[in-house]
C-alpha cells in the first residue's frame, strides 16, 4: 500500500535581515526545537545571541466573553518577508487578522504589523493582548569559548508601550514595544510569571501589553510592534528602536533590495515559468542566510534553522553559486571570514569546518574543504578578475596543497587522508571527494600561479595535477563494478572498521551490510596494498565525472551505472546508493552538474527536475536541504545545485575575466527545444552581459549584449563564432 511520509517535526519559516533573523512556525507561533542549542533554535536571533523566545497576540471578544491566542491558518511568504493570516484559528469572533513582518536589512531590529478586521455588521469590543518571552542568550559553542549566558534577563526600563530587557550576566539587550493608536485601557506589565500560549525553556522573563478597542463594523484597525537588540550596548538598542518607527521606508528599501538581487542572472526560460520562480526564489533564499556580526564581518551561512553560522565545506560549494547569480560581494566577504579564522586557527593553510557567530571554530577542519577553497578561490577569480583578491589568497592556497601533501598524506600517494564531506564516523581515510578536490586544487594553482607570473610553480603545480589525476583513474576505479570508490586504504585497515560500519548501517535500517563487506573483503587477499573500497557507494563517487577528472570512457559508465535507481530516487540522489534513504540538494546538484560535464543535458535536467519539484514541500518558496521536505527550511548549497548546473554547463558560461573573456558553450536539453532562453545582467569582471539563446533542428540563434567589448567565444556543434561587438547575433 502507498502512503505519504514527512520527516519535518513542523514547517517552519525564516524572516530575515541580515542582522536579524525570526525563525517561528507557520501557524505564527515559536514552539521550542533544535539540537545544537536544545530547543533553542527557533525564536528571534540577532547573532551571536538570541533576543526572544517569540511574540503572541491573545484577542478577547468582551460581549462574547471569547478569548484566543491568535494562531494563523494561512501563511504567505515573500522575498522581503512574511505574512499570516488569521480567520478560522480565532473561533467565533467576527474578526480577522492580517500579519506581516520584515526584518530591515542593514538594521539590528525587526517590525511586525497586524490589521484587524471586522467582517461583521454589528460593533466588536476587544480586549487585546500582545506579549513577548525574552531569551538573552549567546549562540552555541559559546561556553567553550568562556562565554556564558547570565542567570536571568532583566527589565532595566519600562514605559508605558514598550520595555527593555538586559542579560543580567553581559551587555546583550532586547527591546520590545509597540505603537497602537486609538486604543484605551492600555496596561503594560512584566515578569518571569508572564507565558503565552507555549511554554519556553530558557532564563527569559515577559513582557504583556494589553489594551481595548472597538472595532466598527467593516473597519480595519493597524498598528505595529517592534523588536530591537543589541550585543553591545543599551544605547545602540534604543536607537534601533527609534529608527524602526520608520517602517515604511525601511520596507521600501528592503524591497528595492530584492528587485536588485532578482534583476542580476535572471534566467527565463520560454514556457518554464516554475523553474524560473525557483531560479528567482533561490537566489533570495540565499540572501537570507546572509549573516553579519560587527565583530567578525558578513557572510553566506550554512542553512536555517539548524546551521545558521559559516562553514568551510558548504561556502565552497555556495560561493560557486554565488559567482553565477552575481553576487561577488558576498563571496569576497565569506571568503575573508573563512580565510582570517582558518589562519587564526589553524596557522598553515587548512581550512577550517564550521565557526559560530562568537568567532569560535568548532572544528579545525575536514581533509576536503581545504583542497575544495583552493580550487573555489580560482573560480572566483575566473569570474571577477580581480587580482589584488587573488594575491590575498594565493598564500592560503599554497599553505592549503602543502598542508594536503605533507602532513595529510604520510604514504606519499597524492591522496590525503581524514574526513571529507560524508562525516560518517570511521570514514577517514583517503576518500575519494579529497582526492579528487585536491586534484582539482593542484590545477587551480596552477592557474593562479601562471597569472601571477609564477611560472615555475604553474608547470610543477600543473605536473602535480596530471599525476593526481592518473592516479585516480588508476587507485579509485572499479572496474568491475563501473564505478569510482568510496575509499582507498589496505585491508588491514578496514577491518577494524567493520563492526562500527555494521552498526551504522543498521541504524539506517540496513539489514546484511556485514555479509556485503566480507565479500568486499574476502576479495583481497593482499592485507597491506592499498585497493578501492565502495563501502557504502556515497554520493561522492560522482565527483570525478563532476569535476571532469573521469576518463571519458569511465565517467561514461560511472554515470550511466549512476543513472538508475539505485542511486537516485524520487527526489534527485541519494546520499547512499547502498543505504537509498536520504537525498540532499547537493547530492543532486553535484550529480548534474557530473551529467552536464560529460554531455548529457537530458540527464542533468532530470535530475534538476527532482531536486525541484520539493520547492515549498515544508517552505513556501524553498527548497529543503534534505529532499523533500526535513532538515534546514534554507539551505545555502542549493545556489550550486540550481545556479550552477544551469549558468555554467546547461547554458555554457565560462568567464575570464582577467582576459576579458567570456566562453559560451550550450548544452540544451531536449525540453528547451525551440523555446528562448534569456540570462539578463550576467556580471562578468566589470561589465554585465544579457544572452539570449534558441536551439532548433540543430541550429543556434544567438543574441548577445555585451556593452564592454568582452571577447565572446560562441561554440555550437563543433563550430566556432569569436567577436568583440558590442552587439552579436549570430545563427549557428
Amino acid at each position: 500500500m502507498k502512503n505519504i511520509r514527512s520527516r519535518h517535526p513542523f514547517p517552519v519559516y525564516l524572516t530575515a535581515g541580515e542582522y536579524m533573523k525570526a525563525i517561528g512556525t507557520q501557524d505564527g507561533y515559536f514552539p521550542d526545537f533544535g539540537h545544537h542549542l536544545a530547543g533553542e533554535m527557533g525564536g528571534i536571533w540577532l547573532h551571536p545571541i538570541k533576543l526572544l523566545d517569540g511574540f503572541w497576540l491573545r484577542i478577547k471578544d468582551k460581549k462574547r466573553d471569547i478569548s484566543v491566542w491568535a494562531k494563523a491558518d494561512e501563511f504567505i511568504n515573500y522575498a522581503w518577508g512574511s505574512e499570516f493570516r488569521y480567520d478560522h484559528g480565532l473561533g467565533h469572533i467576527p474578526v480577522s487578522i492580517r500579519r506581516t513582518q520584515f526584518a530591515p536589512e542593514l538594521e539590528k531590529g525587526m517590525v511586525v504589523s497586524y490589521e484587524l478586521h471586522n467582517y461583521s455588521d454589528q460593533p466588536v469590543e476587544l480586549e487585546l493582548e500582545l506579549l513577548c518571552r525574552t531569551d538573552l542568550r549567546p549562540v552555541w559553542f559559546s561556553e567553550e569559548i568562556g562565554i556564558r549566558d547570565g542567570e536571568e534577563d532583566r527589565f532595566e526600563t519600562v514605559s508605558d508601550w514598550a520595555g527593555l530587557a538586559k542579560d543580567s550576566g553581559n551587555d546583550w539587550f532586547v527591546k520590545f514595544g509597540a505603537d497602537m493608536p486609538g486604543v484605551t485601557g492600555q496596561r503594560l506589565r512584566t515578569g518571569a510569571e508572564l507565558i503565552g500560549p507555549e511554554w519556553t525553556a530558557g532564563k527569559g522573563t515577559g513582557l504583556s501589553i494589553i489594551s481595548e478597542k472597538t472595532l466598527a463594523p467593516g473597519e480595519v484597525y493597524a498598528f505595529h510592534a517592534y523588536i530591537a537588540g543589541s550585543y553591545t550596548s543599551q544605547a545602540e538598542c534604543e536607537a534601533t528602536f527609534t529608527r524602526l518607527q520608520d517602517h515604511e521606508e525601511l520596507l521600501r528599501d528592503k524591497k528595492r533590495k530584492y528587485e536588485q538581487i532578482d534583476a542580476v542572472s535572471r534566467l527565463e526560460v520560454e514556457g518554464e515559468e516554475r523553474l524560473n520562480d525557483i531560479f528567482s526564489w533561490v537566489k533570495w533564499n540565499t540572501q537570507w542566510l546572509v549573516q553579519r556580526v560587527d565583530s567578525i564581518g558578513r557572510g553566506l551561512t550554512a542553512g536555517s534553522p539548524h546551521y545558521p553560522w559559516w562553514f568551510g565545506c558548504d561556502n565552497s560549494y555556495s560561493i560557486q553559486g554565488l559567482m553565477a547569480i552575481g553576487d561577488f560581494e558576498l563571496a569576497k566577504d565569506t571568503v575573508d571570514i573563512l580565510r582570517r579564522s582558518s589562519w587564526e586557527t589553524n596557522g598553515n593553510g587548512r581550512i577550517v569546518h564550521e565557526i559560530t557567530t562568537l568567532g569560535a571554530v568548532a572544528n579545525p577542519g575536514n581533509t576536503q574543504e581545504t583542497a575544495h577553497f583552493i580550487a573555489m578561490i580560482w573560480e572566483m577569480f575566473c569570474w571577477t578578475g580581480d587580482l589584488a583578491f587573488l594575491r590575498e589568497n594565493y598564500e592560503t592556497c599554497v599553505k592549503g596543497m602543502d598542508w594536503l601533501l605533507q602532513e595529510m598524506d604520510p604514504d606519499q600517494d597524492l591522496f590525503p587522508s581524514g574526513y571529507g564531506i560524508i562525516e560518517i564516523s570511521g570514514l577517514n581515510m583517503e576518500l575519494i571527494d579529497s582526492a579528487v578536490y585536491t586534484a582539482q586544487a593542484a590545477w587551480a594553482l596552477a592557474q593562479m600561479s601562471s597569472v601571477l607570473f609564477d611560472f615555475g610553480n604553474a608547470e610543477a603545480y600543473q605536473a602535480l595535477a596530471d599525476r593526481m589525476k592518473n592516479a585516480i583513474n588508476d587507485m579509485y576505479w572499479c572496474e568491475s563494478e563501473g564505478l569510482f570508490a568510496d575509499a582507498v586504504a589496505p585491508k588491514k585497515d578496514i577491518v577494524p572498521k567493520v563492526d562500527h560500519l555494521v552498526r551504522i548501517a543498521e541504524k539506517h535500517g540496513i539489514s546484511g551490510y556485514r555479509e556485503y563487506l566480507e565479500g568486499l573483503l574476502g576479495s583481497a587477499e593482499d592485507e597491506e596494498a592499498d585497493r578501492g573500497w565502495l563501502l557504502n557507494k556515497n554520493w561522492v563517487i560522482v565527483t570525478p565525472m563532476e569535476t571532469g577528472i573521469a576518463d571519458p570512457e569511465k565517467g561514461r559508465r560511472a554515470l550511466e551505472r549512476m543513472r538508475s535507481g539505485e542511486f537516485i530516487g524520487e527526489y534527485g540522489t541519494y546520499l547512499s546508493g547502498l543505504y537509498q534513504s536520504e537525498i540532499m540538494t547537493i547530492s543532486t546538484g553535484a550529480h548534474a552538474v557530473a551529467e552536464a560535464v560529460y554531455g548529457n543535458p537530458n540527464a542533468a535536467l532530470d535530475l534538476l527536475q527532482r531536486m525541484m519539484s520539493t520547492f515549498s514541500m515544508a517552505l513556501p518558496g524553498s527548497m529543503n536541504e534534505m529532499s523533500p521536505d526535513y532538515g534546514c527550511a534554507v539551505q545555502a548549497w542549493t545556489v550550486y545545485a540550481v545556479a550552477v548546473p544551469f549558468i555554467r554547463h546547461l547554458i555554457g558560461i565560462k568567464p575570464l575575466a582577467h582576459l576579458r573573456s567570456l566562453h559560451i558553450k550550450p548544452l540544451l536539453p531536449d525540453a528547451w527545444e525551440g523555446k528562448q532562453i534569456t540570462l539578463q545582467q550576467l556580471r562578468i569582471g566589470d561589465t554585465t552581459v544579457d544572452i539570449t539563446l534558441m536551439s532548433k533542428l540543430g541550429t543556434l540563434q544567438a543574441d548577445i549584449i555585451n556593452p564592454s567589448g568582452y571577447k565572446v567565444i560562441l561554440e555550437w556543434n563543433g563550430e566556432t563564432y569569436i567577436s568583440e561587438e558590442k552587439q552579436i547575433s549570430i545563427t549557428m
